[in-house]
């Protein structure tokens, strides 16, 4: 958490334009199954703005190769209307931040664990329906595993191991 303190002001908004979108995220997605445009789309652009600002279009460079680390796979699963276009454009705003905060292998470990975390989610709401005696949920709202992964990630670091 030192980092985040030392870090240049840019930065300091760029993640905090993350934290926002995550959490209003999650809970529309809870209360409606929707990630708004209203939230991602504003939350990409301030933390586009912030990456140039900071370390200009090389920087945004790298940042781009996280947005497509991080999106890349959920844009084709979205093609197949398996996961919802929201939560591709909220792991596009992870992969900017974490592209421009330390490579590609940051947004790597991003897309790991928010997997991880979408797997766990997928395993634990099928268990609650078992359990209540309900018939199994169609789907989940990934915004709450996204919000989930890309917290331990932040959290942990950009090494996986």
């Amino acid at each position: 958490m030192d980092e985040f303190f030392a870090a240049p002001l840019q930065g300091k908004i760029a993640l905090a334009a993350l934290l926002c979108a995550l959490g209003v995220s999650v809970v529309t997605d809870l209360r409606r199954r929707r990630i708004l445009n209203a939230v991602t789309y504003p939350a990409l652009l301030v933390s586009a703005a912030s990456v140039i600002w900071l370390g200009g279009l090389s920087l945004l460079a790298q940042s781009a190769l996280g947005v497509l680390i991080c999106a890349g796979p959920l844009a084709a699963a979205s093609f197949r209307d398996w996961i919802g276009a929201g939560d591709v454009k909220l792991m596009a705003v992870a992969g900017v931040v974490s592209g421009a905060m330390a490579g590609w292998t940051f947004s790597l470990a991003i897309l790991f664990w928010v997997v991880i975390a979408g797997g766990l989610q997928a395993a634990l709401w099928l268990l609650a329906a078992w359990l209540r005696g309900k018939e199994r949920p169609k789907s989940v709202p990934y915004g709450v595993a996204i919000a989930a992964g890309t917290l331990f990630g932040l959290f942990a670091g950009p090494s996986l191991f």
